[in-house]
């Protein structure tokens, strides 16, 4: 593979710090030159980018974001839950082949099915906005196999790009995920080149399996940010934050037995040793682990002839409830979806809760939401991963025509007229009755006479 530096780059001693915080005044890493600073692999001249510089540890943020937000949780788990549905399934139910359904079933060495596969593209597009789907193809004895794995997004940095401001690369090491100080050797990390669209391009040999790798880079992308994606939801980063930091401010009550802080102030007696001890042993007895609802201790102070304490009570129950209730509506907003599609109930205003609102909230979603981004990743992963299987396997699955079938969050079987949908044989066999003998007759429609079904 040729080297994609344009020129010899000295090996200089790059070190990184990888611990996860946010930025109050830089909370979303922006890069407005255009050009993001890139990181030098030790002994060579090979460099990857950060996704974002400066700390390299944007990934981490957004999963904790994630982790730590229950709204957002909620938002990204029941989105690509809906972008899944059931699954890959024949637009055309004429159109099946076996060979494909077979090859479904399990796609890679961890015994996932291409569903599962897909499932966490969905989910990792909604939560960080990359992909790193790695393609496999080998030969076991004469016959030809292509293998599938969504590479963790940890473990994933994007080469420099070329002349033509396109990265041919992807650096793959699990020193990535570390948290303290680190650099990164070159023995550490694999290259595999990304597929654009060509399967006769130089790809990785692995010379121990006898197999060859790609990677197939799926991002959401974001305007201004021209290498890595970046998800709908990165905008109520803070407010995500913020969500965990108002639970932790809970929880630092609670511990702080309900005191919301104050200052201690010794009497000008005492010496600064002393105050040293004596305000170890307060916060010690009587504050949590978290940072809220400390307690100051001050000593040496003038004119002050007796110790005393001030407590500080500025909580208000109301706001903070107002607080939370802004923050999960940003969240959503966000995501550009509806808490009433992962379960939350509302029953205030007209309309709210019933059959009929939910099902306009949900397809309004499926149009603006869900079925844009179903087609993304149809043309960004699973045909040109078909493609790849066809010039590899001599297939011609690129030619069927596939989607992911949706499923809906509320049922219609009570707004359903049977004797309209249901043929004889169906109701029998809904019931575990054998079908009819006679084929023309078990293909009537069911007939509703006097309030009686006659199947």
């Amino acid at each position: 593979m040729a080297s994609l530096a344009s020129k010899k780059v000295q090996p200089q001693k790059k070190v990184v710090s990888n611990s996860v915080s946010l930025d109050v005044r830089n909370p979303i890493p922006f890069e407005p030159t255009g050009q993001s600073s890139a990181f030098l692999l030790t002994r060579t001249d090979r460099k990857y980018l950060p996704f974002l510089e400066p700390k390299d540890n944007f990934f981490q943020l957004l999963l904790e974001a994630k982790l730590l937000s229950p709204t957002n949780n909620a938002c990204v788990n029941s989105k690509a839950n809906f972008c899944i549905g059931k699954g890959i399934y024949f637009k055309d139910h004429e159109q099946k082949d076996k060979e494909f359904l077979q090859w479904v079933k399990r796609v890679n060495h961890k015994g996932q099915n291409l569903n599962k596969v897909f499932k966490s593209v969905f989910s990792n597009d909604l939560n960080v906005g990359n992909n790193f789907v790695e393609v496999i193809r080998g030969k076991i004895g004469t016959k030809r196999f292509i293998r599938v794995i969504n590479r963790n997004f940890l473990d994933c940095r994007l080469s420099v790009p070329n002349d033509n401001d396109i990265c041919e690369t992807v650096f793959i090491s699990k020193k990535f995920r570390q948290r303290n100080v680190w650099s990164l050797k070159e023995e550490e990390a694999v290259e595999l080149p990304i597929y654009y669209g060509d399967p006769n391009m130089h790809w990785y040999v692995n010379e121990k399996q006898k197999t060859e790798h790609c990677i197939i880079h799926v991002k959401n992308e974001f305007s201004g940010y021209d290498y890595y994606g970046i998800p709908d939801n990165v905008s109520s980063l803070p407010w995500q934050i913020l969500e965990y930091e108002g639970a932790r401010y809970n929880i630092d009550i609670f511990e702080n037995n309900l005191v919301s802080g104050g200052v201690v102030c010794l009497d000008g007696t005492v010496s600064q040793d002393e105050a040293k001890v004596i305000g170890q042993n307060i916060i010690n007895a009587y504050t949590g682990k978290g940072k809220r609802g400390r307690i100051a201790v001050v000593a040496g102070a003038k004119g002050v002839t007796n110790s005393f304490f001030q407590p500080f009570n500025v909580q208000n129950d109301g706001s903070y409830l107002k607080l939370d209730e802004s923050v999960e509506s940003k969240i959503i907003d966000s995501n550009n979806w509806d808490s009433a599609l992962y379960g939350q109930h509302k029953t205030s205003g007209i309309g709210n809760g019933g059959f009929a609102y939910l099902s306009s909230i949900f397809n309004t979603k499926l149009k603006t939401v869900i079925e844009p981004m179903q087609d993304r990743i149809n043309q960004d992963l699973l045909y040109p991963l078909l493609e790849i299987c066809d010039s590899w396997m001599g297939t011609s699955w690129s030619d069927f025509d596939l989607g992911f079938k949706t499923v809906s969050p509320v049922s219609f079987i009570g707004d359903i007229n049977v004797n309209s949908v249901l043929t004889k044989n169906e109701g029998r066999e809904f019931l575990g009755l054998p079908s009819l003998e006679n084929t023309e007759v078990g293909e009537q429609l069911i007939e509703i006479k006097n309030n009686t079904i006659h199947v």
